[in-house]
């Protein structure tokens, strides 16, 4: 991460602003990948803690659709942390492991996770920096946390504006706030994590053959004369634990198995 205190007390300095625009050009992966898959292998294999699993609705359950359904197919094992309990019933009734648990609170839910995916959900919250911080703590001291949310200068935005004819633009209602690159820098760095990587999917969803090899095409076409965010409707966030608490995890981890030999 980039520490811009350590350029200027001013968080508008020119100097500050370019050490992090450089910061996060270092990290930026564009990937011939869909958004689906990027998700998916994500979570492969490993043992996955999905906060917010619930989509809001069970109308959004369907056996081949459902993110989360498509998660619990590809990985070794994997929790839902979910707000509402009706939610929690409903896929519990179907055999998913759903725990009713507000993902902002100080609750330990007394399991250690390699991946945490945090799929458009930080942007529906009162606090983001305590939802971090939830996931940090459920965190195996290598894993790893993604984080998708609205990209808030896609041009859908305003085109729905325009489209419907309102003055302002509209997000989902129950949002609370936009979530943009210089955000989320400064969110994951007052919640003690580092940023990995910037993901940038060249494929909404998943395709085969001369529709792949089109998409991806057209889609760097358009990248070769606009800016990354003029592009791409969502960002995807990777985060994970900063080096020295890694260290210290390991080898705490290392005592304590040593203790119990």
């Amino acid at each position: 991460m980039f520490d811009w205190r350590k350029v200027s007390s001013d968080p508008t300095n020119r100097e500050a602003t370019m050490g992090v625009d450089a910061f996060l050009r270092s990290i930026t992966r564009i990937e011939e990948i869909s958004r689906l898959d990027m998700v998916l292998d994500f979570c492969r294999d490993k043992d996955v803690l999905d906060i917010g699993a619930g989509e809001h609705d069970v109308s959004f359950f369907s056996e081949e659709g459902w993110e989360h359904g498509r998660i619990a197919r590809v990985a070794k094992r994997v929790v839902a942390a979910e707000l509402m309990p009706e939610l929690c019933a409903h896929y519990n009734a179907k055999g998913f492991d759903f725990r009713h648990v507000d993902a902002t609170s100080d609750v330990d839910l007394g399991d250690r996770f390699d991946r945490v995916f945090i799929g458009d959900v930080i942007e529906h919250v009162n606090d983001p920096v305590a939802l971090l911080n939830f996931a940090k703590r459920h965190l195996k001291p290598d894993g790893r946390i993604l984080v998708t949310t609205p990209n808030p200068f896609a041009p859908r935005f305003r085109q729905h504006r325009r489209q419907r004819n309102q003055r302002y633009v509209m997000a989902n209602l129950e949002h609370t706030r936009w979530v943009s690159m210089s955000n989320m820098h400064e969110i994951v760095w007052r919640a003690d994590l580092e940023m990995a990587a910037l993901r940038w999917p060249l494929m909404k969803r998943p395709k085969k053959g001369l529709a792949r090899d089109w998409a991806i095409f057209s889609k760097k076409l358009l990248l070769s004369v606009a800016p990354l965010e003029d592009v791409f409707v969502e960002y995807a966030f990777e985060l994970a634990m900063p080096a020295e608490k890694r260290s210290a995890q390991n080898v705490g981890a290392e005592k304590a198995e040593a203790r119990a030999d």
